[in-house]
């Protein structure tokens, strides 16, 4: 029996010294509806988890009901930004989405206290290097004191040492330097592969565990997500493919937010 506490990011920073901890915590970039079926099986389990949410979807009222069931399930639901990308690097306009959509949570009735920033892959970025930067602009920090980014400065918080697992590019992996892996070269990522190793990997390391997964990729059937990821390939060889040719992919570029549906 895993002796670890199951808790979201914000429980997580609360909890007391010597405690270890498993945290599941879910980008919400499209298709809520099944993210709460995920919260459902979760609930089922007695497992609450932390759920960051594209802002985009705060302008459909269903989505705001189903994500206040999730909340009352136990759940952590919070803002999975992307405000650099969304301005190209303009920390002004940046900042001014930022306040505006923690306003827009915090009055649908979710409490912000963990944010999580939004990878967008096929971005290009002139000046800086991810969304991550924008929270690490002492500005911007400072203004927000009481915010964690858990891939910018949950480590500061965190009262455990934490391995970071993630399925993103549609495999497990462990990201040794999440907090930094966009400019730091000498980062690595470590291949993991199916779910039973998962569950191995996690079995294997005593320390505290923090499990990032992107529940709109998730399906049941084994063919469905073997053709996504069939996909998705595709698309990432071409989109690497067009990164040699400038003027192609900066038209590219300008369509990234559309990464996130994949």
């Amino acid at each position: 029996m895993d002796s670890r506490v199951k808790c979201t990011v914000s429980e997580s920073l609360k909890l007391p010294l010597g405690v270890h901890f498993i945290v599941l915590k879910h980008d919400v970039e499209t298709n809520v509806p099944r993210a709460l079926k995920l919260a459902e099986i979760e609930h089922q389990y007695g497992i609450n988890s932390t759920y960051y949410v594209q802002a985009y979807l705060l302008k459909d009222k269903n989505n705001i009901t189903i994500l206040k069931k999730m909340q009352d399930m136990g759940h952590e639901i919070s803002y999975h930004y992307d405000v650099l990308d969304a301005n190209s690097g303009d920390y002004v306009k940046a900042e001014k989405d930022f306040a505006y959509w923690i306003d827009r949570f915090e009055k649908e009735g979710f409490h912000i206290s963990t944010i999580c920033q939004h990878g967008n892959p096929i971005k290009k970025r002139i000046g800086y290097n991810s969304n991550r930067d924008f929270f690490r602009n002492s500005k911007i920090k400072s203004k927000y004191p009481d915010l964690v980014d858990i891939v910018v400065d949950y480590s500061r918080y965190a009262i455990d040492k934490y391995v970071y697992i993630s399925d993103a590019g549609y495999m497990w992996k462990h990201i040794t330097e999440p907090e930094t892996n966009d400019f730091n070269k000498d980062a690595l990522t470590i291949p993991i592969g199916n779910f039973r190793k998962l569950i191995r990997y996690v079995g294997e390391r005593k320390c505290s565990i923090v499990l990032s997964t992107h529940p709109h990729r998730w399906e049941r059937s084994k063919f469905k997500i073997q053709s996504k990821i069939l996909i998705f390939k595709i698309l990432r060889s071409g989109a690497r493919m067009f990164e040699k040719i400038p003027f192609a992919y900066s038209i590219l570029s300008r369509f990234y937010f559309i990464a996130k549906k994949i």
